[in-house]
């Protein structure tokens, strides 16, 4: 499971970075390192923090206290052209605009990389291909089922052929047949092209699915990083989420975890 190399680059680092909203400490003094070719999954309860950090990281929301650094240079000191080249962001609830087509959608976001003479188009169909939905390349955004919409947004990210992907419960809207169709395109671009990965992730029956490490957000603005192995166990995973964890392994030795 651990493919990534412990002598890979330096993709993400967050240094005594503080993750708040008003009134309240989410995240304290996260210091954080997160290297090429890893797939991290990030857990936590609703209101634990998950989504702002992923704001934070892929630079939409400001940084109240602390640092973050991509390729080891400030996130401060890039413009927002050079982040998009860098990393890749699907948020939550992807937004598109009335009148906009699915592919619309995709080319739009591949801007910071747009070339007289490139094949943006061809890449577009491409991404929408790996995500089941170029079927859909001249649809109606505002026609699309969320399951879709989810699709879309993700084929925008990967039309990018960016460093990261940060990826914000990308399958949340997704039946189970994508979703597992979704972490093996995960996992191949990552092997294949050392992509990084950082997803937010609900259903904690799909860890064992691709992801290398995970960072799990405690109670009392507490947290643990690291992989797989040494962090997720159904003893952590319930003090994370709040309500008993079972574990069980299949017929194919894979450990998964429950709702007990």
């Amino acid at each position: 499971m651990m493919d990534a190399n412990q002598n890979s680059p330096m993709v993400l680092e967050t240094k005594s970075l503080d993750v708040q909203v008003p009134n309240r400490m989410l995240i304290s003094n996260l210091n954080w390192q997160v290297k090429q070719g890893e797939r991290w999954c990030l857990i936590g309860r609703n209101g634990a923090g998950k989504s702002t950090l992923l704001r934070i990281i892929a630079g939409v929301q400001a940084i109240n206290s602390g640092e973050v650094l991509w390729q080891n240079k400030a996130m401060a000191t890039y413009t927002p052209e050079m982040l998009a080249t860098v990393r890749a962001y699907a948020e939550q609830s992807p937004v598109g605009g009335v009148g906009l087509r699915s592919i619309d959608v995709v080319m739009a976001a591949q801007w910071p990389w747009q070339q007289a003479d490139s094949n943006d188009y061809q890449l577009a169909i491409d991404a929408l291909n790996t995500c089941d939905v170029a079927h859909l390349a001249q649809a109606q955004w505002q026609t699309l089922s969320g399951g879709e919409r989810q699709r879309v947004a993700l084929a925008a990210c990967f039309a990018q052929n960016t460093k990261a992907l940060i990826l914000d419960e990308p399958t949340s809207h997704l039946d189970v047949g994508h979703q597992v169709s979704l972490l093996n395109t995960l996992t191949e671009r990552s092997q294949t092209c050392q992509q990084t990965v950082i997803a937010s992730l609900h259903e904690i029956g799909l860890i064992g699915r691709g992801f290398t490490h995970a960072l799990l957000l405690m109670e009392d603005s507490c947290y643990l990083a690291g992989p797989i192995a040494e962090v997720v166990n159904s003893t952590n995973l319930e003090k994370s989420l709040g309500h008993p964890i079972a574990e069980a392994t299949t017929a194919a030795g894979q450990v998964i975890y429950v709702p007990a």
